[in-house]
């Protein structure tokens, strides 16, 4: 058998093994392969001491109130009733709140046009003078213009 530590299946085996829920093949098979692995005879061993445990617990049914019911669904309605009430508080003060922040909200300059152009620099002659300049002399060494 290979090792069920070693594979994915492993677990099941081994919660199988504890539980005693294997097929018996499965399960000798199992015992002849925890004789020769120590890691899994200790897992094993572990798993099987749980079950044991749970096995032996006294289980027992607590008594429930003849009125447990009744009660149950009234707490469900009170926390249900006090979530609403929280609710319609909140959306009148939320609304009012919009609503004021709007209010004081810095209205924009409307003195100004809405899509004005900055001021252009003026342009000094002297640039003006320049640019032909330069336009005559790319022109007499044949540049495109």
């Amino acid at each position: 058998m290979r090792c069920p530590l070693e594979c994915d299946a492993g677990a099941e085996l081994i919660v199988g093994y504890g539980a005693r829920t294997l097929d018996p093949d499965i399960a000798a098979e199992f015992e002849r392969h925890i004789d020769s692995c120590d890691a899994c005879c200790k897992v094993a061993a572990a798993q099987k001491a749980v079950w044991e445990a749970l096995d032996d617990a006294e289980w027992r049914d607590l008594p429930v109130s003849p009125d447990f019911d009744r009660r149950l669904f009234q707490r469900i309605h009170s926390r249900e009733q006090r979530r609403w009430w929280l609710w319609r508080a909140l959306i009148p003060l939320a609304a009012c709140m919009a609503l004021a922040a709007v209010i004081l909200m810095p209205q924009p300059d409307r003195s100004r046009a809405p899509h004005a152009q900055p001021p252009q620099p003026a342009l000094q002659i002297e640039q003006v003078e320049h640019a032909l300049d330069d336009m005559d002399l790319l022109n007499q060494l044949g540049a495109p213009i």
